[in-house]
């Protein structure tokens, strides 16, 4: 008798065959060569920034001494800050150096352009300074930068009186500050002091570029408020650029050249005396207005170019 033997396959338990590869796809040749190409374009372009971004800022004005040879003129001229009158004069014993002082906006701003004062001779004791309480006493604490040298003394010395800037034309709210000090033991600097502070008019490119980016603010404003939207834009842009360019020039300086000089304070044309945190920061401050008012002048997104950054150093 056969057997006949049944062999049951559970439909459920094969498994499903694997999936089908997807069919590999091959770009065209020329897809990949025009990738290629553009990839290489952007590289190129990027190294052509880097390199113009560096030529700026390795270049130096050739002049020791800033002069008004090469006036910026965008809108209007920009004079350079002219230095101090008595530069070079030296007395012994004790001396009263008198500044002229103005009110800017809250800031006290040695002006000694508006009004230049002769050196004095000074026989007894030095004044003190005024005390708390005083309208002479914030004027007196806000000059204090850096710290004078023990014996000298800082005072108020005049009444206030009403003064226009040579640059700007502006009505200025001024008063004589009087450095009272045994320790002169240098000419007067262009700054018209000992050398501890810093300023445009002896060349110092920070300086100069805080009082640019203010300056050309200032203009924008009032070519804004002139309906002069070509020359506001202008303006602006000029100060956009120079607030830009500074940090990257004192990185520049500090990191790459070692040519940084650290100064007890900056005296600015339009900002008073700054620490150095604090100048470049006010610059910041002042390049983002100015943004701002060129868009507002209208203007699109502001774009600057390395040379134009870089300008507030290369050249007086």
């Amino acid at each position: 008798m056969k057997t006949l033997v049944l062999l049951l396959v559970a439909c459920g338990s094969s498994s499903p065959p694997p999936p089908k590869p997807a069919p590999e796809v091959v770009a065209p040749k020329k897809v990949v060569a025009d990738d290629r190409a553009k990839h290489d374009e952007i590289v190129a372009a990027h190294r052509k920034i880097e390199e113009e971004q560096q030529d700026a800022l390795g270049q130096t004005c050739d002049a020791k001494v800033p002069t008004n040879d090469h006036p910026r003129c965008t809108p209007s001229c920009y004079a350079t800050e002219p230095a101090d009158p008595r530069t070079g004069k030296k007395q012994s014993g004790a001396v009263e150096i008198r500044h002229t002082v103005c009110e800017r906006d809250g800031a006290y701003v040695y002006a000694d352009e508006v009004e230049p004062l002769p050196l004095r001779k000074v026989k007894g004791r030095f004044p003190p300074a005024h005390t708390k309480g005083a309208w002479q006493q914030p004027i007196e604490a806000a000059l204090v930068l850096p710290k004078l040298p023990r014996g000298d003394a800082l005072v108020v010395s005049s009444p206030w009186r009403d003064l226009a800037h040579p640059l700007t034309h502006e009505k200025l709210r001024c008063v004589t500050v009087s450095h009272f000090t045994r320790s002169l033991r240098h000419p007067l600097d262009g700054c018209g002091g000992d050398g501890a502070l810093a300023c445009e008019a002896t060349g110092n490119p920070a300086a100069r570029g805080i009082n640019v980016v203010h300056f050309r603010l200032a203009e924008a404003k009032a070519m804004q408020a002139a309906n002069k939207l070509d020359d506001c834009q202008k303006a602006a842009l000029e100060a956009i650029a120079v607030a830009r360019g500074m940090p990257r020039w004192r990185q520049y300086a500090k990191l790459n050249v070692g040519k940084w000089v650290e100064h007890a304070g900056y005296r600015t044309r339009f900002d008073g005396v700054l620490d150095e945190d604090t100048l470049f920061a006010t610059a910041a401050t002042l390049g983002t207005e100015a943004e701002q008012i060129y868009t507002a002048c209208g203007g699109g997104a502001p774009a600057t170019k390395p040379g134009d950054e870089q300008s507030f150093h290369t050249c007086w």
